[in-house]
């Protein structure tokens, strides 16, 4: 989103602010026909913000997508590292799921870390 996106963003947003606020004044004050025009410059505002936003949103096209890198082939001392940390997540033996992460099977690798 650019800086101009950005200001128009906030340019309607605070036009369906000040409309919609407007529009119940003048509905307190039963000038219904200003109401209604109020309302309809909130409505218009609002589809200029929801445009404004829907713009900046990516799609599935293929334009949208960013391009990668250039990757190279992980060393092996990397991809062990890459590996460990993937699956240092959360522990998968059945005694933690089922304590909610209070106990460790005796055979989990991840048993010894805890408790220190």
């Amino acid at each position: 989103m650019t800086r101009a996106d950005k200001a128009l963003v906030v340019a309607f947003g605070m036009a369906v602010f000040l409309a919609v606020s407007k529009g119940g004044q003048y509905i307190a004050d039963a000038r219904w026909p200003y109401a209604a025009v109020a309302y309809a410059i909130a409505g218009l505002s609002l589809a200029g913000l929801l445009r404004e936003v829907g713009r900046s949103l990516p799609g599935d096209y293929t334009d949208d997508l960013a391009v990668p890198a250039v990757t190279r082939p992980l060393s092996p001392r990397r991809a062990a590292r890459e590996a460990r940390r993937a699956s240092e997540g959360t522990c998968s033996c059945p005694r933690y799921w089922d304590t909610a992460g209070a106990e460790h099977d005796e055979w989990c690798p991840q048993r010894y870390r805890s408790t220190a």
